[in-house]
């Protein structure tokens, strides 16, 4: 019974360390973005990935404010590097026109059931940190909670983008 108990153990570590390096590759080698919504969850079908991806093309080439979504499942980060992995995609992807930092990253992960919006310094300077968490409170959340991640997202899009109408 004793050597049971070790083997599963040992099992357990190697898995450990096999998610961690994992981890730490995604971290190192991010890929690329393919459009401004990025599914590594599988949250979206393909038909909601074009709306959303539609509505946020629209916005840019009205304002030049890019907003990029990706979400991210449990074996790509630990739960409390969440919100360092999003700010690093943001850094990495180069979210934003440079000059501008007009960036805005909504990071998703139901599998930790976390959000996280890093806004650019530009974006900041419009759009307060207590009213994207409102954003997140009223629009993301409520649909979430009923794992309804298309409505929820298109809602805080929509919400974020009439903030910043009214601002830009």
């Amino acid at each position: 019974m004793k050597s049971q108990t070790t083997d599963s153990l040992k099992l357990e570590s190697k898995k450990s360390v096999s998610l961690e390096l994992y981890r730490q590759v995604f971290w190192d080698n991010l890929p690329k973005p393919h459009n401004w919504i990025n599914d590594y969850e599988n949250l979206f079908s393909n038909e909601e990935e074009t709306k959303l991806n539609q509505i946020i093309s629209d916005f840019e080439k009205e304002t030049t404010v890019e907003i990029a979504i990706v979400t991210i499942d449990t074996s790509k980060v630990s739960k409390d590097k969440f919100e360092d992995l999003s700010l690093h995609i943001t850094r990495t992807w180069g979210v934003g026109k440079k000059e501008k930092s007009n960036g805005i990253l909504i990071a998703i992960s139901k599998g930790y059931r976390q959000i996280r919006i890093q806004n650019g310094d530009g974006i900041s300077l419009v759009l307060s940190d207590d009213e994207t968490a409102e954003v997140i409170q009223n629009q993301f959340f409520p649909y979430f909670k009923k794992e309804e991640y298309f409505e929820g997202t298109k809602a805080g899009i929509l919400r974020l983008i009439e903030l910043l109408r009214k601002r830009l």
